[in-house]
């Protein structure tokens, strides 16, 4: 599905992707929930990297990824390859960041510097704080 994006349906040929919304009227944040339906870890991840390149198509700055946290609080093999999926592209620049939901909080670290940088998460922050279900990813 990802391989589809900018891509001509007939012939396959790469597409200029044009600006669905105006700049200014953007949402900056945007909230995917790759865990619905209890997808395998390769769908889950299929459906993130989609995500991800339709909010960098679409402008979005922060995605707020809700992945779960394993079905008996511990483990959550969606969770670990979706963090190891995102620490390779830190790693080939491909995102900014990514912040586990556990490490977000407004007192200290990377959760403080990110809601100095993005206001509008301080909405949901304390729903968001230290929640091992979700991970930040800045584009």
């Amino acid at each position: 599905m990802p391989d589809s994006l900018g891509r001509c349906g007939y012939c396959g040929s790469k597409q200029q992707l044009q600006r669905s919304v105006a700049p200014s009227k953007r949402n900056l944040i945007r909230t995917v929930n790759i865990e619905s339906g209890l997808p395998v870890v390769q769908e889950g991840l299929a459906r993130l990297e989609a995500e991800l390149l339709r909010a960098r198509h679409d402008g979005v700055q922060i995605v707020r990824v809700i992945h779960g946290w394993g079905s008996s609080g511990t483990g959550g093999k969606l969770r670990l390859a979706c963090r190891a999926y995102l620490k390779q592209k830190l790693e080939t620049r491909q995102i900014k960041s990514y912040i586990p939901g556990e490490e977000y909080y407004r007192s200290g670290g990377a959760g403080k510097n990110l809601l100095s940088r993005y206001p509008a998460l301080k909405n949901s922050e304390r729903k968001d704080r230290c929640n091992p279900g979700i991970t930040f990813v800045e584009l």
